[in-house]
């Protein structure tokens, strides 16, 4: 009965389409009908802003803090029920029920899944992230790498088993739901290299 709680409890905070309500409300405009579409930070941040786009990321990570802060206070001793509220929770917010089952590509509620139960892993890759959107001013190149960080990060620390199947799922969510973008970047790669 826990897990299930937990599922669903994740599921429904991750649910909440942060871009879209925030696009609508402040700006009269639905996000997914501009830029590339996605709801998440990134294209808040593209189509309206820093300002938005940072308030988006902000509350799409405190969606899983909230969920997984909830279960914990609940069931202290079950670690595993964290893992399964995590879990939920970005896919919550990939597939938002809100949305015709549709949604965001869950980096910024993934990390605070990780924030909450891995904090160090949430920094490394978060520092990650930001050094390679930096360096390629492409957002899904330092996300990706993001997600590699992470999974040396569990090869090198060996966390918790609870952990590990949390952050690895979360990871291969993410990845898949970048599936689009890593094509995009293939095909970049392939004609920058014929120009060469």
């Amino acid at each position: 009965m826990k897990y299930l709680l937990g599922a669903l409890v994740g599921y429904l905070l991750g649910s909440f389409p942060t871009g879209v309500v925030i696009s609508r409300r402040k700006y009269g405009l639905d996000v997914r009908e501009v830029g590339s579409g996605n709801i998440g930070a990134t294209n808040v941040k593209r189509i309206f802003g820093w300002y938005a786009g940072l308030l988006t990321f902000l509350i799409d990570l405190t969606k899983a803090l909230l969920a997984l802060g909830a279960m914990r206070l609940f069931y202290p001793d079950s670690p595993w029920v964290l893992t399964v509220t995590g879990i939920f929770s970005v896919l919550g917010h990939c597939f938002s029920f809100v949305l015709g089952f549709k949604g965001g590509k869950g980096v910024a509620t993934g990390l605070g899944c990780i924030l909450f139960v891995e904090p160090l892993c949430a920094f490394i890759s978060g520092s990650v992230y930001l050094i390679f959107l930096g360096i390629s001013k492409i957002s899904a190149v330092g996300s990706l790498t993001g997600l590699i960080a992470c999974l040396v990060y569990l090869i090198w620390v060996c966390p918790p088993s609870s952990v590990s199947v949390l952050i690895g799922a979360l990871c291969l969510i993410i990845l898949t739901r970048h599936k689009e973008n890593i094509l995009r970047l293939k095909e970049s790669w392939k004609q920058r290299s014929k120009t060469r």
